[in-house]
């Protein structure tokens, strides 16, 4: 009730969703995330169809190609509060769709989350971003050298941002397509 603004909230609002999934109404933390989204003006499509992700795809694929791996790797930290609180709610939002088994936004939202970075900075969340797009990339698309590279960014971005709290996630993420490329005993 005191709170001023969505980033005075976005502590409550986090650990609702948190409470909300551990006790089983996941539709309901994805309603409070989609809902705290929109605020943020950082919503997701309301049907995410195979076009909808060709979209972002082409999108984000645009936006990568005329930027280099080093230019990316020098990007600035994310420093808007209602964007670093964008990201966050999206990465909750993979999280409580995972859950559930909704897949059809899973795609999207790591590719929503490099989009963001790219106009406001790197957060802690995007070097998993970018291994998650790299995967695609390869383990999807097929399109073995171009999702390596991103997954190779991705952990080059990983140790260059201070926080180690996601570093597992961009490891998990990167593995993926690793074992495929390098051999085995390096890529674990």
């Amino acid at each position: 009730h005191n709170a001023k603004c969505l980033e005075d909230k976005f502590q409550a609002i986090s650990i609702t969703v948190t409470l909300l999934n551990w006790s089983g109404n996941v539709p309901a933390a994805v309603d409070l995330i989609n809902n705290t989204l929109s605020s943020l003006d950082e919503e997701l499509p309301s049907a995410v169809t195979p076009l909808v992700i060709k979209q972002y795809l082409d999108k984000t694929k645009t936006k990568l190609a005329i930027i280099s791996d080093d230019i990316l790797l020098s990007y600035p930290a994310m420093i808007n509060p209602s964007k670093i609180l964008a990201v966050e709610f999206l990465v909750k939002l993979y999280g409580s769709l995972t859950l559930i088994g909704e897949r059809a936004a899973i795609p999207i939202i790591p590719l929503k989350v490099i989009q963001i970075s790219l106009t406001y900075g790197m957060s802690p969340h995007s070097p998993s971003a970018f291994a998650q797009y790299g995967s695609y990339l390869a383990l999807i698309g097929g399109e073995f050298e171009e999702g390596y590279r991103y997954v190779k960014l991705a952990l080059s971005l990983m140790k260059k941002i201070p926080s180690r709290a996601h570093d597992s996630t961009t490891m998990f993420w990167s593995t993926h397509t690793r074992i495929h490329i390098e051999p085995m005993q390096s890529s674990i």
